[in-house]
């Protein structure tokens, strides 16, 4: 699942893996084609996984005077095409696609080799004042044909943590040195939105090789701040009610909830004792459609589908005893897809009428419905998850969106894809728009809010044509953005290639990561497309 800890505590919105507004000037940029989904096999949990990418407009990618068509795989699935690792640690054997057992004393730390230090590009290469420091971190994991994910991003102790294929891997945020590594025994299949308080997540694996319907039923618990393994959960079915053929996981406090279908389970983070299980609801016709973790603990539901009174169901959780404190219901007609924010709760909804209209919607602490942004009928247009759909996550991967001093920040479509855009801010009260904001021609997209440079939301303004990207702050109150960082023009291609699928924003840092890999090496020089992590600093 996809959102990451604010600096105020809070988890903004994930974010998302936007078209490309990246391109050196060209007379008339090439019409996009259509992407059909990844041809071989796909990840374990399918039931969200339509768009592995998380959207078509990944289609090409215009760097310099050339033009690459980026890839998803190598269309069959196979192992024969993968790349090496581009620093092949001397203790790791060669993978064939499959991860051997994990070392028993949980970290595979190897002193923090792998970074690409070696051979990558030089992304400070012509720095400037004025301009931030970066670093780059280059993928070494070698994967299969059909590449491998990238999910969350975490914080704790001044690391940055996150899951790629069979491993969850900690750099240092200052220098991007790696301090540990975890291998799994399987893929990597879901991973909480927020770790918990004392810095622990629980994230969710499959030990299963098939095409189709491979289950996701391993959990792993790890200390981010040390790279240490703690207690591992086999999940089991009793019917088709509690399938882990889909499986996500929530953490919320000392709590991680795991959804399996119609049934979830919640156990204590430290220990993995059981605490309590949800099961399915007759009444109404609702079935379990996800859950999300962070300040609150959410159950999101899809009732009466198909059917004219169709609605969607928010219930609130005691993460200690799985008490439901609320319930909010949406009108009918609009059931609920995407949670913008837990507390307070924003959500977003689509209308049965016409799958194109959405909307959203801020609930008060009773489960009522405070206000309802219609975004119809606008000067500005709005994509729901900004084109995304969806991304094979959970309900809380909706991106282009942060929730923060009872505004709701949103991001709007760009004219053309490579064309700028605007953020929006929308009273949570009443639902209407206060103001609107855009940044020297650039794309927008808003990470996090902070109260670093007072009230306001951390926006990352992609890099176009011979700009290069930014970090910036608008107020809450609207008006002219502040620089607080200057994205240097030698990571400008890595920045392309990464395509800011997964963002993150703290101790005046900004993390960018792309949301997939592919199993070959995709750029011209190669390098680009191995970029896993780069980050920008003062």
């Amino acid at each position: 699942m996809v959102s990451h800890e604010s600096e105020s505590g809070r988890p903004p919105a994930h974010q998302p893996v936007p078209g490309n507004p990246y391109a050196q000037p060209v007379p008339q940029p090439p019409a996009q084609p259509p992407i059909p989904p990844p041809p071989g096999p796909q990840p374990a949990n399918s039931r969200k996984r339509a768009l592995m990418v998380g959207v078509g407009a990944l289609a090409l990618v215009l760097v310099g005077t050339g033009v690459f068509f980026v890839t998803r795989g190598d269309g069959d699935g196979g192992e024969d095409g993968s790349r090496k690792p581009v620093a092949q640690d001397s203790r790791q054997p060669e993978r064939d696609g499959r991860e051997s057992a994990p070392a028993r004393d949980g970290s595979d730390d190897d002193g923090g080799k792998g970074t690409g230090e070696a051979g990558q590009i030089d992304v400070n290469a012509g720095r400037g004042p004025g301009d931030a420091k970066a670093w780059l971190a280059v993928n070494d994991v070698k994967l299969p044909g059909k590449g491998g994910q990238l999910l969350d991003l975490w914080r704790a102790d001044g690391l940055v943590a996150q899951a790629e294929y069979d491993e969850v891997t900690a750099f240092k945020a200052a220098d991007g040195t790696r301090a540990w590594r975890v291998r799994l025994p399987g893929e990597v299949c879901d991973t909480p939105v927020n770790p918990s308080p004392d810095g622990k997540v629980v994230v969710a694996y499959t030990t299963s090789e098939a095409r189709v319907g491979a289950k996701c039923n391993q959990l792993q618990m790890i200390d981010l701040k040390t790279g240490k393994k703690g207690w591992h959960k086999s999940l089991t079915e009793h019917s088709t009610l509690d399938s882990t053929t889909a499986t996500h996981v929530a953490i919320s406090g000392s709590t991680v909830m795991v959804d399996q279908d119609s049934v979830a389970h919640a156990y204590r983070v430290r220990d993995g004792k059981r605490l309590f299980t949800t099961k399915h609801q007759r009444e109404g016709a609702c079935f379990l459609k996800g859950v999300a973790g962070g300040s609150a603990l959410l159950q999101v539901q899809s009732c009466a589908a198909g059917s004219k009174s169709t609605h969607g169901r928010v219930r609130g959780l005691d993460p200690r005893t799985g008490k439901v404190e609320w319930v909010y219901r949406s009108r009918k007609g609009w059931p609920v897809e995407k949670v913008y924010s837990v507390d307070p709760l924003v959500v977003t909804l689509r209308s049965r009428d016409d799958p194109d209209k959405w909307a959203v919607a801020a609930v008060d602490e009773r489960g009522e419905e405070r206000s309802w942004i219609d975004l119809d009928g606008r000067k500005e247009k709005f994509d729901h998850c900004t084109g995304a759909g969806d991304s094979g996550e959970g309900v809380q991967n909706c991106v282009g969106a942060v929730v923060a001093h009872d505004t709701l920040y949103l991001a709007s479509r760009p004219k053309d894809t490579l064309g700028p855009n605007r953020i929006v801010a929308f009273a949570l009260g009443t639902g209407k728009a206060k103001w609107s904001a855009r940044a020297g021609g650039r794309q927008l997209l808003p990470v996090t809010d902070s109260e670093r440079d007072g009230p306001g939301v951390i926006v990352y303004a992609r890099p176009y044509r011979e700009m290069t990207g930014r970090t910036l702050f608008l107020p809450a109150d609207g008006g002219k953005p502040k620089v607080l960082l200057k994205h240097t023009a030698a990571a400008q291609k890595i920045e392309v290639f990464m395509f800011a699928g997964n963002t993150l924003y703290f101790d005046g840092r900004l993390f960018i990561t792309p949301t997939r890999l592919n199993g070959r090496s995709h750029g011209s020089a190669g390098e680009e497309g191995n970029g896993r992590m780069l980050s920008f600093g003062p």
